[in-house]
């Protein structure tokens, strides 16, 4: 296999592809091109660690899915649920802050009438960044019973947080 650049007809080949795939994944065409410049970035950087040329479709497109998680992970608060009512965003004005907690209180209130496997569960999921399988391993359950849960557990709170 020869190296991947602009000139080379894999990046023919996939630069369309990968464009189009994460233009599904992301809002805004300037941040699909960049994105997809930093999969190129990153493929070039690790061809190296392409062992079958055959595979590169695959290995490219896992580059893409990591690429894009992690621009979500970077733009996602990290910070727990529990906490998050004592780190507001840096100087906000008084009138802010009051919604905020209130806010936080609310959530908070509606999150402490589902049992506590549906709050672990939120926790896990939201505060920890889990996902299903990872949960389900971590609660002893299936998959497919975290996701039932969660999808249930969600539907609860937003009945509640609607009800006010």
């Amino acid at each position: 296999m020869g190296r991947i650049d602009e000139t080379s007809d894999l990046y023919r080949q996939y630069l369309p592809r990968i464009l189009n795939y994460i233009r599904l994944r992301v809002d805004g065409e300037d941040l699909a091109q960049d994105l997809t410049a930093a999969v190129f970035e990153r493929a070039i950087a690790r061809q190296h660690t392409l062992r079958k040329p055959e595979a590169f479709g695959a290995w490219i497109f896992r580059i893409a899915r990591t690429t894009v998680a992690g621009h979500y992970r970077q733009r996602r608060a990290t910070v727990p649920l529990e906490q998050a009512e004592s780190q507001p965003a840096p100087d906000p004005s008084p009138p802010e802050v009051l919604m905020r907690r209130q806010e936080y209180a609310r959530v908070r209130q509606a999150l402490s009438a589902l049992s506590e496997r549906e709050q672990e569960i939120i926790r896990l999921k939201f505060g920890g960044g889990l996902g299903n399988q990872e949960i389900a391993r971590v609660m002893r359950l299936r998959a497919g019973n975290v996701a039932v849960i969660l999808y249930r557990a969600l539907r609860k709170l937003r009945v509640r947080l609607e009800q006010g």
